[in-house]
């Protein structure tokens, strides 16, 4: 049985308008067809060979984390860096190593852990919207001062004093603040 329609319709694999005898006819040519299952075929393969490697990079991951202690290649793994970087880190002081020769230095898992962590303060008076009377936004404390942002930044750090951010904004306790600047009295 055949019909006698014809309907203008886009080939789904090249995008070019065609005249087909029927309302399923997806593609312009037996060629089109024939590529579009072929492009199919391959985006399947793909698929596959990318969930693969995912799962053995994930079980990579989960090997690493497992481990107490840790190289400097698995520890730029773990943290999805560079070598550099963790060298970088290593020499400013911000994460522990030993080197166990000249060519072989390990990191212990805890140490890049605790990178992650937020300091606690010693006084339980830790910024927040209800106590923000006892805090000084950075920028007021630069203008109450008058220092620059960065010597702030620096003096702050130099004596360990903690900075919080609560949304947005950065503030320090204004008794650490009168503690350097001040340490006779108070600041008006």
């Amino acid at each position: 049985m055949s019909s006698n329609i014809t309907v203008n319709k886009i080939c789904e694999h090249c995008g070019k308008v065609f005249t087909a005898k029927t309302t399923v006819t997806r593609f312009c040519s037996s060629k089109c067809n024939s590529r579009n299952y072929k492009q199919k075929v391959r985006n399947e393969k793909l698929g596959i060979a990318k969930q693969e490697v995912r799962k053995v990079i994930s079980h990579q991951l989960e090997e690493l984390t497992s481990l107490e202690f840790l190289t400097v290649k698995a520890a730029a793994k773990l943290l999805g860096a560079s070598d550099k970087i963790v060298y970088t880190m290593i020499k400013s002081g911000r994460l522990k190593s030993t080197n166990l020769s000249v060519r072989k230095t390990v990191i212990n898992r805890a140490d890049i852990d605790r990178l992650f962590e937020l300091p606690e303060m010693a006084d339980e008076r830790k910024p927040n919207s209800s106590n923000l009377s006892e805090c000084c936004h950075m920028g007021d404390a630069q203008k109450l001062y008058n220092i620059s942002e960065k010597a702030l930044f620096d003096i702050l750090k130099r004596n360990g004093i903690p900075k919080y951010q609560v949304g947005k904004f950065t503030y320090v306790l204004k008794s650490h603040l009168d503690q350097i600047f001040n340490p006779g009295g108070s600041h008006a």
